[in-house]
């Protein structure tokens, strides 16, 4: 095979060697594919084409005929490349014309996916009819550029097929979920219904919920309006389908708390609010609609459910504790802290480093005593602990003690930047950079709450943050500036290039998927404004 390629580049460079024409013009190129005879040489020259630095549009009347002419499917895929990288209006009827919908091998698949995608890039409105076309494509990949191209362009028309294609159980998943997507770049009203079933939806394991919540963000108004009516319990229509399904009805009270937190719908305050008192005989169900409502009111910033979720926060299960000292920490002020404080002594250790984190995130030098008095605490209460419960570490609970109190010192260095930076947002802003990661996260929520636009890019600077924790503090005090302080949405959106280049390079990482569901959101509200 090596030997093959060696020979076939050689035999590219004599022919390109034998030709006396300006190597920039589309004659040059044009006699070039005319001596290659086998279509894997031609496919090379016109790659070799695309990577010369040459193309440009007056080499489109040479490329539209290639493609009219040559019988070979791999050959009119790598025109169709070429023509994408053109982007030109006047190759859509060119590229339309060559879309073969009779083809099952896979050379001719592959055509008509390049064929789709390259009708994707150029974007020009004369593409639609054929893209509509290609969403009947045998070839799934082809559908899948068609759905996207169509979903960029933001065509009203694809609506209807892309709901179909959404809900289509024969389909594959994969074609299910960028049907999703699709609709939330098109932001079309329609689409609203079937999202909302697409939120509980799942096929042989596979959840739609990620897609389907990003795209009911993405429609903004008409999305929160549905999700009100389904928290309050207003959306008959929605619950019979569930029920008919046989769908959990509190599977949606926490799906709709949650995605309308996201579009910080104040509507829904008050029912939230209710919300953090759910009982169900299920403990885990009545948690999660507890801690999902506690969650809204967080991204809302609601004032009232500070006092509601200081009652909550002795909760003994130390994940539940944790989504509540967590909101509160995001909600700020001081109102919380004798509640926090007392549950900082009670539970295991990790229901009482939950409080003591949040007590720290909201305390400044006023709350040092109390720190004093945790970590002098600690090593009996570990003693206690591992004698009644066991665990890691138990075999040596006066080593696990000391640690513990290095750990509540660690936690105490946001009550000494506190101390240090008090209400100066500047000074919180030089903490962005400290080597400690519990003071960069209280840091980047206080520049959140300074309002001062100036302070947005300190923020987003930092948005490859390592810790996930960290990040998403950083992510949240961006929000609250582009939501708060006049011009703050005008400087971030220069650094939209910068943070849809990282989402696309952290796609496939799951140790960032929850903060960059965060940030995909703040992508999309500085996409929002941009448009």
């Amino acid at each position: 095979m090596s030997r093959l390629l060696a020979a076939s580049s050689l035999a590219l460079v004599l022919l390109l060697s034998g030709c006396k024409v300006d190597p920039a013009s589309p004659d040059y190129w044009e006699k070039t594919l005319g001596k290659a005879r086998r279509a894997q040489d031609k496919v090379r020259v016109i790659e070799t084409l695309r990577s010369s630095g040459n193309l440009n549009a007056s080499f489109l009347p040479f490329l539209h005929g290639q493609l009219a002419s040559d019988e070979k499917p791999e050959v009119k895929a790598s025109v169709a490349r070429a023509l994408a990288d053109v982007k030109n209006p006047a190759s859509v009827e060119p590229l339309g014309n060559a879309v073969d919908l009779s083809v099952t091998d896979s050379a001719g698949n592959l055509m008509n996916k390049e064929l789709a995608s390259a009708l994707g890039e150029i974007g020009d409105p004369k593409a639609v009819p054929m893209l509509m076309k290609l969403l009947k494509a045998r070839d799934n990949y082809t559908r899948i550029e068609a759905v996207e191209a169509l979903g960029r362009m933001r065509v009203k028309e694809a609506v209807e097929p892309l709901m179909a294609l959404a809900t289509d159980e024969g389909s594959e998943l994969f074609l299910n979920k960028k049907a999703i997507e699709a609709l939330g770049r098109i932001g079309d009203a329609r689409a609203v219904p079937v999202l909302m079933r697409m939120l509980t939806k799942e096929r042989r394991g596979v959840s739609f919920y990620v897609e389907s919540s990003f795209s009911l963000f993405q429609l903004g108004q008409p999305a929160s309006d549905a999700l009100l009516a389904v928290l309050e319990g207003k959306d008959t229509e929605l619950s019979s389908w569930a029920q008919r399904h046989g769908i959990n009805p509190a599977s949606y009270s926490f799906k709709a708390a949650q995605l309308l937190g996201d579009l910080r719908e104040h509507r829904a305050e008050t029912t939230l609010v209710k919300q953090l008192e759910f009982k169900h005989e299920d403990p885990r169900i009545q948690a999660i609609v507890r801690t999902r409502a506690a969650d809204a009111l967080a991204r809302m910033r609601s004032a009232v459910a500070v006092k509601p979720l200081a009652a909550l926060v002795s909760e003994p299960d130390a994940g539940v504790r944790g989504e509540y000292t967590y909101a509160l920490a995001r909600l700020g002020g001081r109102e919380a802290l004798p509640a926090l404080e007392k549950a900082a002594g009670l539970g295991d250790w990790y229901a009482r480093e939950a409080a003591l984190e949040a007590l720290t995130m909201l305390g400044d030098a006023r709350e040092k005593p109390v720190l004093e008095k945790l970590a002098a605490a600690e090593p009996a209460r570990t003693a206690a602990e591992c004698e009644a419960l066991g665990g890691e570490g138990c075999g040596n609970p006066a080593a696990l003690g000391k640690k513990r109190v290095e750990l509540i010192a660690q936690h105490g260095k946001r009550l000494e930047a506190a101390k240090e930076c008090g209400p100066d947002t500047g000074c919180w802003v030089k903490k962005l950079g400290d080597a400690e990661k519990g003071v960069v996260a209280r840091a980047a929520l206080e520049v959140g709450r300074g309002k001062s636009a100036a302070h947005v890019g300190a923020l987003l600077a930092r948005m490859t943050e390592k810790d996930p924790n960290t990040r998403m503090a950083l992510i949240l005090g961006a929000e609250w500036l582009v939501e708060d302080a006049k011009d703050a949405a005008a400087l971030a959106r220069s650094a939209l290039p910068t943070l849809e280049n990282q989402l696309a390079d952290e796609k496939s990482s799951t140790e960032y998927v929850r903060a960059n569901e965060d940030l995909r959101r703040l992508v999309a509200r500085l996409q929002r404004q941009k448009t």
